[in-house]
């Protein structure tokens, strides 16, 4: 998998237990938070778990939903994303170093 897929995929996973979490702890059961959101149950269990992502109008709904302060939300998952995606940048940016390194090898 690419780092571009990881990354899309991390933060898919980031967003959607962000938003469990609080629905959880305002004891909104995914059924209720469903009906609000006015999308099925099942796709309400594939986002939290990161099988499935969402666009911004999806996001707001969302918020509203659970009545989710949409800045202190983004501010959690901004940074949350930030810390786990370093491995994954590094990674990315080692990769291209050793090919940068094998070419220059090749050229002398």
């Amino acid at each position: 998998m690419g780092s571009k897929d990881e990354l899309h995929n991390l933060f898919n996973k980031i967003v959607g237990s962000e938003i469990a979490k609080i629905r959880t702890d305002t004891n909104v059961g995914q059924e209720d938070f469903a009906r609000k959101a006015c999308v099925s149950r099942q796709w309400v269990s594939r986002f939290e778990t990161g099988k499935s992502g969402m666009n911004l109008y999806n996001f707001f709904r969302f918020t509203d939903a659970v009545g989710i302060n949409v800045a202190e939300l983004f501010d959690n998952i901004c940074n949350q994303f930030r810390r786990e995606s370093k491995p994954i940048l590094q990674a990315r940016e080692d990769a291209k170093y050793k090919k940068y390194l094998e070419q220059a090898k090749k050229r002398h």
